[in-house]
């Protein structure tokens, strides 16, 4: 079966329609045809200025008759008591013969204005519209003409049947149409007396009843705006083709025998996300050979693009380095701003995320920091009008200003910037500013509009949003439920997460990663060892890792390595990962992260002392940069030291200030260490007391009952959180304050709850 190159039933029903609007008068329903003819002949085309919309009225090329219907129906036509719609079927079924099809093409001239060679002189009807031979519709009607006039009789029949079975569905619309319907698929046939029983009709006829009656449906054009449409959403949402799509692209463009060159590029992109990089190779290579054959030579900057792209995917960052530069130099020399913009935005996004891996492949900066380059990027972005660009980069300065420790209002401000020009240009580029204002939200402590950013994404900007950036907001949400001991819905909602995001090679490892790390934590603090070892064993970060993902695995790790005992592992682990995030220039929270991993490690020794410049260097950057819940957690470290040399009112003073905001931000692996530092501390005081006083064993006692308050709150948010041994350790906390007040069979019910509480979680690892 071959394929129209651009005739179908559908533009057949088209012209028609514009013949009608010729010879009607203009009335309310002018505009609406109009659209509806423009949204069908004029593909939609990128703009530098503005987002392309995808909206499915106007990428459907294969619309049904009831799509007419739809638009025609509601509007009254010049006779009493029809519509339009009557009147487009009149001449629709008045096309009864093949012959008739013929004078429909024959008679598109009188639809144009005349030219001096058409003889423009001549009288000319002035109750009619003509169409100018530039216009839209005069381009598209004289395109229909032409290519009816270069099809061979053959196809041509087959367009006729084609269009007989588009049109067969509304027969009987009206009683004047069922008439005309009623002499027969064609007058010719019916004046000479055959019939569906006849074998000359048969001939003529007989094919219409098959399956491939339809065959054209679908012309290349149309197929090749199908294409344009799929390759406009593997590249926004950066996801695959669905199988049900799929086997319809295959259905369509397969038996047809025509290669075109986009179905190349679709092929690359569903390749690319499975992972499987050598068909995608091949499929990008054949995509530009048929570039380079049909001379559209300005598409070799955009192969070099993809390619650097692709290289960078899968780790190899040398190609990718020398194929962006060469992306680059091609750029300038055919002055395409759009792909050098969008070149020097790529490199500039890939020297920040991948630093060392940047470094390794001899990248040494083009645009100086990152700073100046972003600034670059922001001028030429409102020099080109590229306001996609623009948002993008405003963005990436709010990131910039957060992984520096820069000032929060000028992220903010970048933040808004961005919004307003989402808003302003209908740039759907809403996911990643939401994902940013979570991020910083989460870095001041506010969990609840942190997590209230990541579901409005999920809720109102889900179909516009990259499936990458989709998943990161679950993840997200799932990361916020394990801070509340909530691991079963965390796994859960990783586990709700649509099964195609998996056919994608990246999508799947991050979801996978990101499992783990929730599996692994709870691992830890249920001493689990045996699941530890096999999920560290399992989430073992490569150069094609999410830089995020890889911080946050080292961190697990080093917790894993302090949870078994294994003190200078876990040193040289928090040494080398401190030496390689300060040669990076990474993000000011992962590197006081690790000041604070420092300082905890000198507490577990047994040395809190030996921590306190660190703790204390800590808490002053985390104050300077507002990374509050690090600045809890460095004043919590600082308090356990100073109960250590036994300054235990400064210490209380410390954590009454810090713990009520703790409480806001609803991480219980944060508050369960402050009440329990806030315990000691009034245990250290109530040993200071006079007890040989009444007043001082009164003031004893109140204190001894303030920090038994605080354990059993501790200890609350242990359990909450599943960390066995923190729990039991409190719990035998609680069996020493019962046997200091002598209370010798309270004491040993503690002692029976402590282990019972053990028991309990072998069993359930166990059974797990």
């Amino acid at each position: 079966m071959t394929m129209s190159r651009y005739l179908t039933p559908q533009k057949i029903s088209l012209l028609v329609l514009v013949n009608l609007y010729c010879d009607s008068a203009p009335s309310t329903a002018t505009i609406p045809i109009l659209s509806f003819i423009l949204s069908h002949i004029i593909p939609p085309t990128p703009s530098n200025a503005r987002a392309r919309h995808s909206h499915p009225e106007y990428q459907d090329v294969s619309f049904s008759i009831r799509a007419f219907e739809d638009v025609l129906q509601g509007h009254a036509s010049n006779m009493p008591g029809r519509t339009l719609l009557d009147v487009f079927l009149k001449q629709m079924w008045e096309i009864n013969s093949f012959d008739a099809l013929h004078n429909l093409f024959s008679n598109l001239g009188d639809l144009l204005v005349r030219t001096r060679e058409d003889g423009e002189g001549e009288a000319a009807a002035t109750d009619r519209i003509f169409l100018s031979r530039t216009s839209p519709l005069g381009a598209f009607v004289r395109r229909a003409r032409l290519e009816f006039m270069r099809l061979q009789f053959h196809d041509a029949m087959k367009l006729w049947g084609a269009f007989i079975n588009y049109r067969a569905p509304t027969a009987q619309w009206t009683k004047r149409v069922a008439v005309q319907a009623s002499s027969g698929i064609d007058i010719v046939a019916a004046d000479m007396g055959l019939g569906p029983e006849d074998d000359l009709f048969q001939v003529a006829y007989g094919h219409l009843d098959d399956e491939d009656a339809n065959g054209e449906a679908i012309s290349i054009d149309d197929f090749d705006r199908l294409l344009e449409f799929q390759l406009d959403q593997l590249q926004r949402l950066g996801c695959r083709v669905p199988d049900d799509m799929r086997e319809q692209l295959h259905n369509m463009l397969g038996p047809s025998g025509v290669v075109l060159r986009q179905s190349h590029l679709v092929k690359f992109f569903d390749a690319w996300k499975a992972g499987d990089y050598t068909s995608a190779f091949d499929n990008l290579h054949r995509y530009y050979d048929y570039a380079m054959q049909s001379r559209e030579k300005i598409h070799y900057q955009y192969a070099l693009l993809h390619m650097a792209i692709l290289q960078a995917d899968f780790g190899n960052f040398g190609e990718a380095i020398a194929a962006i530069n060469e992306t680059i130099a091609t750029a300038r020399e055919n002055q395409d701003m759009t792909c050098l913009n969008f070149s020097l935005s790529w490199l500039n996004h890939m020297s920040k995320a991948y630093p060392k891996q940047m470094k390794g492949a001899g990248y040494m900066g083009m645009l100086g920091s990152e700073r100046d380059g972003l600034t670059f990027l922001k001028a030429k972005a409102k020099e080109t009008k590229m306001y996609n660009l623009l948002s993008a980069t405003l963005l990436n300065e709010a990131k910039l200003c957060m992984a520096t420790g820069e000032s929060i209002p000028r992220a903010l401000e970048y933040m808004y910037q961005a919004s307003h020009l989402n808003v302003r240009e209908n740039i759907s580029n809403y996911g990643g500013q939401m994902l940013l204002q979570s991020t910083l939200y989460s870095r001041l402590g506010i969990m609840h509009l942190s997590s209230v950013y990541c579901e409005l994404l999920l809720h109102c900007y889900k179909d516009s949003s990259p499936v990458d950036e989709q998943i990161r907001a679950i993840c997200r949400c799932a990361f916020a439920a394990t801070q509340s001991g909530r691991y079963t819905d965390a796994l859960s909602l990783l586990e709700k997460i649509d099964s195609s995001s998996h056919r994608t090679l990246k999508f799947h490892q991050y979801i996978f990663h990101c499992t783990g790390l929730i599996k692994l934590r709870r691992a830890i603090r249920r001493t689990d060892w045996v699941a530890c070892d096999h999920l560290l064993s399992s989430l073992k970060p490569d150069s094609s890792t999410d830089p995020e993902l890889t911080f946050l695995l080292s961190s697990a790790r080093i917790d894993y390595l302090i949870a078994r005992g294994r003190y200078p592992d876990a040193f040289n682990s928090i040494e080398d990962l401190s030496l390689s995030l300060k040669e990076e220039g990474a993000d000011v929270l992962q590197r006081i992260s690790m000041l604070i991993a420092k300082a905890k490690l000198s507490a577990v020794v047994g040395k809190p002392e030996r921590g306190f410049s660190v703790a204390l260097r800590a808490a002053s950057v985390a104050f300077k940069t507002r990374l509050m819940p690090l600045l809890w957690t460095a004043v919590g470290l600082l308090s356990n030291i100073l109960n250590s040399i036994g300054e235990f009112g400064a210490a209380g003073r410390l954590l009454d200030a810090v713990i009520p905001q703790t409480i806001e931000h609803t991480d219980f692996s944060l508050t369960a260490p402050l009440y329990a530092y806030l315990g000691d501390s009034y245990m250290g005081l109530a040993g200071l007391e006079d007890v040989s006083t009444s007043n001082g064993a009164r003031e004893r006692a109140k204190k001894v009952s303030m920090a038994e308050v605080y354990i059993d709150r501790a200890r609350e948010c242990y359990r909450r959180i599943e960390d066995v041994e923190m729990e039991c350790e409190h719990l035998m906390k609680k069996a020493i304050l019962a046997k200091l007040r002598g209370d010798e069979m309270l004491a040993e019910e503690w002692s029976q709850n402590h282990n019972r509480r053990w028991d309990e979680c072998k069993e359930r690892i166990g059974e797990e």
